[in-house]
């Protein structure tokens, strides 16, 4: 028998052996394939990816495969299409000019990101040219690190050193961004992440442990378009802003219509951090007097909490901001608590808005410390809420101001507008500046005031209130009906004696913030204990980092374990009844007696601890 070959010729017959062997292995390549078409396929993620180099001494026709093949500029980069786990490294202590861009077909994942960084000794540089360092356009799963990012003279007043920018030729918002460890200066804004249509931005963004400096209207600017009170949509989502610092970023002295000079802020987020960071000499040259800057702020965001951060010394060129920390308008649902602001032209602490649309509500104020702040010449007080704001709380902040030469800001300044606003056991303390609170336009049913201490050294109106000026508490009482709950008394109105509330802070590092342990109550503070019951939610700490559990509710930031005991309240009349209940008790025993006396005995008053607490940095 004869087999055929393809081109038609005779093969000679073979032995069955022969034929037995060729029909066994066609039979193992068939199973073969056949399994190879069940075996799940390896993913792009999977795969270890690319490495490209980048370095003065490369050259773009090399295959930038290795150090000794680099290529040799961003342009010749730019070229390149990166997959998921490709990296582009940048020889360290070298600096590269021009323009990196990441476009959509660059794209990586979370698990494999394209990666652009440094090799070798140093950090790598990469100074922009008349545009932005890197610009990545509807791309996710990017990771930049370890770079120094710088510009020239025409990008302090036109790009931004980093942009990440989405529009709506991308379906969804591209995902998994994280920056660290960068270093930019000389840009208008130094890292922005825009959303150019509605519900397009950035998700699961990460900057971390970076410096942005230098530059002209932001440190880091989140931002959309514009919000839509009947239908908000936010163009980021799941962002966290940690260990940045943000300073020198001075605002634009020619634009009068919208505030510049911000350190850090956060716009269009949905679920967002700002923690750990610090804001400091931002704002000086903003000329707008409609609205200013701010050392760290949120605005058109919901579910955003600022936390564990210092802003200091931040200023505006006009009466309009240069406060520290801000929940600015159309924010819901957030928290700006244990922080610490000192030193600013603005409010240490603002909850403010100028939009007439409810969308200002939820928010939460809570253990921060404000000291010497509003020191410019704007109406703000260091603690400042105005505008139509809504349903929210603060609690148990320490406010101490002071004046600053004819300056004389109050404690807390409180504008017209508000509703469900509550006060609670909160210090305003006037070291002979403003009064205790000022509250000029507002009526008693738009806010809520329990338990707080109200003070001005040297005497003089504590209180301001609609047309009147009240010098004590009882007064102020009478005719507002504020501090009163339950039938009772709320509120202090003597000095609440903090450890030294002439101290000036000089804490830089927000993992230092904890250490102005001068602002926590002294020994003998009339406000241990003195507050009224606040729900400050499961696992909640003071400003100092001790849990509230088991704890006397105090008035301000800090909630020590032990307080001292207060003059007693009991009418003098009737103590006479006391001495006889003692006598009865000393004659019979009476277990029923000494139980109610036990009872009516107030917890244990011992003098507070001095606070030596370890940092609050997580």
């Amino acid at each position: 028998m004869t087999v055929r070959d393809r081109a038609g010729g005779d093969l000679p017959a073979t032995s069955a052996a022969t034929r037995g062997l060729r029909v066994a292995v066609a039979v193992a390549l068939v199973l073969t394939v056949a399994a190879g078409l069940f075996v799940a396929p390896v993913s792009a993620s999977a795969a270890p990816g690319r490495a490209f180099y980048l370095s003065p001494l490369g050259n773009d026709a090399a295959d930038g495969r290795t150090e000794a093949t680099a290529w040799k500029s961003l342009a010749r980069a730019n070229q390149e299409r990166f997959l998921p786990g490709d990296q582009l490294l940048l020889q360290g202590g070298a600096q590269f000019d021009g323009q990196l861009q990441l476009l959509q077909d660059d794209a990586g994942t979370k698990d494999a990101p394209v990666t652009i960084a440094t090799y070798g000794t140093g950090r790598a540089t990469i100074k922009a040219v008349n545009s932005e360092a890197i610009k990545v356009y509807n791309a996710g799963g990017i990771t930049i690190r370890g770079l120094t990012i710088v510009g020239d003279t025409f990008t302090y007043d036109a790009w931004s050193g980093v942009l990440f920018y989405a529009d709506d030729k991308v379906p969804t918002r591209p995902a998994s961004v994280t920056i660290s460890d960068l270093d930019v200066s000389g840009f208008q804004i130094g890292i922005a992440m825009a959303g150019a249509a509605p519900g397009r931005g950035f998700r699961d963004v990460t900057i971390s442990d970076s410096t942005t400096h230098g530059n002209r209207d932001d440190g880091v600017l989140f931002y959309g378009t514009a919000f839509d009170p009947n239908n908000p949509t936010y163009a980021h989502a799941d962002v966290t802003v940690r260990g940045v610092t943000a300073y020198d970023n001075a605002g634009n002295p020619k634009n009068t219509a919208s505030h510049s000079g911000s350190g850090i802020v956060l716009g269009s987020v949905r679920n967002g951090a700002i923690e750990q960071s610090s804001a400091y000499d931002n704002g000086a040259e903003c000329a707008s007097t409609r609205e200013g800057p701010a050392g760290i702020r949120t605005y058109d965001s919901t579910g955003v909490t600022i936390q564990r951060s210092v802003s200091y010394r931040n200023r505006t060129g006009t009466t309009a901001g240069g406060g520290g920390f801000d929940l600015g308008e159309n924010v819901s649902n957030s928290f700006l608590q244990y922080n610490l602001s000192y030193a600013n032209d603005g409010p240490g602490l603002l909850v403010f808005t100028a939009q007439d649309n409810g969308a200002q509500r939820g928010n939460t104020v809570r253990f921060n410390v404000s000291v010497d702040d509003a020191r410019g010449n704007g109406g703000y007080g260091g603690l400042t809420v105005a505008g139509r704001v809504a349903d929210t709380a603060l609690h148990h902040n320490t406010i101490v101001t002071r004046a600053s030469g004819t300056h004389q800001p109050a404690a807390a300044e409180l504008g017209d507008g508000l509703t469900g606003v509550t006060l609670r056991n909160n210090i305003l303390l006037s070291q002979r500046a403003g009064a205790a609170i000022s509250a000029p336009a507002l009526t008693s049913d738009q806010v809520v005031l329990r338990g707080n201490a109200y003070w001005r050294e040297g005497g003089g109106s504590a209180f301001e209130w609609g047309d009147g000026r009240y010098g004590s508490l009882a007064g102020w009482r009478r005719v507002t009906g504020q501090e009163r709950a339950g039938g009772k008394d709320t509120g202090l109105d003597v000095d609440p004696r903090l450890q030294d509330a002439s101290a000036s802070p000089s804490v830089t590092d927000p993992g230092q913030i904890t250490r102005v342990t001068q602002f926590a109550l002294a020994a003998d503070s009339p406000a241990g204990g003195a507050g009224v019951d606040v729900d400050t939610g499961a696992d909640a700490v003071d400003y100092f980092g001790a849990g509230l559990d088991e704890r006397p509710v105090s008035i301000g930031a800090a909630q020590p374990a032990k307080v001292a005991a207060q003059p007693s309240t009991e009418p003098s009349g009737h103590r006479w009844l006391w001495g006889v209940a003692l006598a009865l008790l000393a004659l019979v025993g009476g277990g029923g007696v000494a139980a109610l006396l036990r009872r009516r005995r107030p917890p244990d008053r011992r003098p507070q601890e001095t606070l030596k607490v370890p940092s609050s940095r997580l």
